[in-house]
């Protein structure tokens, strides 16, 4: 089998939904995703390249829902196209969006009715509806507010990282700002959701917790990219700032994940983004299939 962008899939947590809203895909050539030891990704039972033998990701964002509460974990790439060309590679590696709004739609929600944003961080391919660039600065979102981490948030601002396209845009940023709140370890943006400090592929990256009354998922946003990374914690992301962080990050990720049972929440994942990781004698894991 080959892999495949993920499709929109809702987690019910018990009085707590999560639904995954494509946005649109992402392919990255092995070697030059992992530059070290990328071979692990072709085992352990999983699917994560295409047809071509590139890896997959997919593009999106999670729509939680709770009570009155409708809230927006990232923010897709926005319809756009950023190209990932690498010295020495001839393989179409890109980021790719344009259909989170409709994917919102079709959940019945207008833009205008999120109350907020969480940010897991602040790269491209995860802020890009925060407002419509060609209409100066338009939010996307009028009544939210974003949440996003003080470290996060001070890297990118700085001079020497404006106009980075990995990174925000100006228009972006000057949206955020206007309407930003501060999350720290344990902030609790909406009740039974909590930030969990995720540091390594970005300064100040997120994770976040998501508690509902049957069960609990975890939103890893970047600190995992592929499940290959949960079964080997060791790989390096090659956008990762701080590897050795990033793969301390993941390690802890994983053994939380093995004692609690909780469902990860991969983003990125291909084909089914909600996964529960069982470290068995074959670690492994395993789809949670939503409706």
């Amino acid at each position: 089998m080959t892999a495949s962008p993920a499709p929109t899939a809702t987690l019910e947590l018990g009085g707590v939904t999560l639904t995954y809203l494509p946005d649109g895909e992402f392919r990255a050539e092995p070697a030059v995703a992992y530059p070290h030891g990328h071979d692990r990704l072709f085992g352990d039972g999983l699917d994560v390249v295409d047809e071509d033998g590139m890896v997959v990701l997919s593009v999106g964002a999670l729509l939680l829902v709770s009570g009155d509460h409708r809230v927006l974990v990232d923010a897709g790439i926005g319809a756009r196209t950023i190209p990932l060309v690498r010295p020495g590679t001839t393989r179409d590696a890109y980021m790719r969006g344009g259909t989170l709004l409709e994917s919102l739609r079709q959940q019945g929600v207008e833009p205008d009715r999120i109350d907020a944003v969480l940010l897991t961080h602040l790269h491209a391919d995860h802020v890009g509806w925060i407002g419509d660039e060609s209409a100066g600065g338009v939010p996307t979102f009028p009544n939210a507010d974003y949440w996003v981490s003080d470290e996060e948030w001070d890297f990118w601002a700085r001079p020497e990282h404006r106009g980075d396209v990995v990174g925000p845009r100006p228009h972006e940023l000057a949206i955020i700002d206007g309407r930003r709140r501060r999350l720290v370890e344990g902030s609790e943006p909406v009740p039974g959701v909590k930030a969990v400090a995720t540091a390594g592929h970005t300064p100040g990256h997120v994770a976040f917790s998501v508690r509902g009354t049957d069960r609990r998922a975890l939103v890893v946003g970047d600190a995992v990219h592929c499940p290959a990374e949960i079964l080997h914690p060791e790989l390096e992301w090659v956008g990762d700032h701080d590897p050795t962080a990033a793969v301390r990050t993941r390690t802890g990720l994983a053994d939380r994940a093995g004692r609690d049972g909780t469902v990860l929440v991969g983003p990125h994942f291909p084909d089914v983004v909600f996964r529960r990781y069982d470290p068995s004698a074959t670690p492994s894991l395993i789809p949670v299939r939503g409706r």
